[in-house]
């Protein structure tokens, strides 16, 4: 479903590289390197295609953007452990579910999180919505 969207809308964007499927424990560490359960779609997702070097990360890349923004932005922006970062804009921005104050993960709203303001902006419901609003250059 998510690699037959992506490889429908690149079209000729040859830097985004769909990768092979992310192994069950792959996908679970970066769930414990988050401290939350993914949402079904992200979950999903991973399964299909883990990243695409482009716009949606991979496990790896999950694990090492929460490391980063939990390692040097806490200090900056308190709030940085509530994001479950899984995609990018390649400008430092990065989409996003929010995890409300009890743990919970919204999973039917994604955010743009915007580097230099700490600030996020809504900008789909799902993640099909969102790569295609991506490609379509509508965020």
């Amino acid at each position: 479903m998510y690699k037959e969207l992506i490889e429908k809308l690149s079209g000729s964007n040859s830097q985004a590289l769909i990768q092979p499927p992310a192994r069950f424990e792959e996908i679970r560490a970066a769930e414990d390197a988050v401290g939350v359960a993914f949402p079904s779609e992200l979950t999903a997702l991973l399964a299909e295609l883990n990243g695409d070097r482009w716009l949606l990360f991979s496990t790896k890349e999950i694990i090492e953007t929460v490391t980063l923004n939990r390692g040097i932005l806490l200090e900056c922006y308190e709030d940085i452990e509530r994001h479950v970062f899984f995609a990018g804009n390649g400008c430092g921005d990065c989409y996003c579910y929010n995890v409300d104050e009890t743990g919970l993960v919204d999973d039917k709203h994604i955010y743009v999180w915007l580097h230099e303001t700490n600030e996020t902006e809504l900008v789909a419901s799902s993640i099909s919505e969102l790569i295609t609003r991506y490609y379509h250059n509508e965020i």
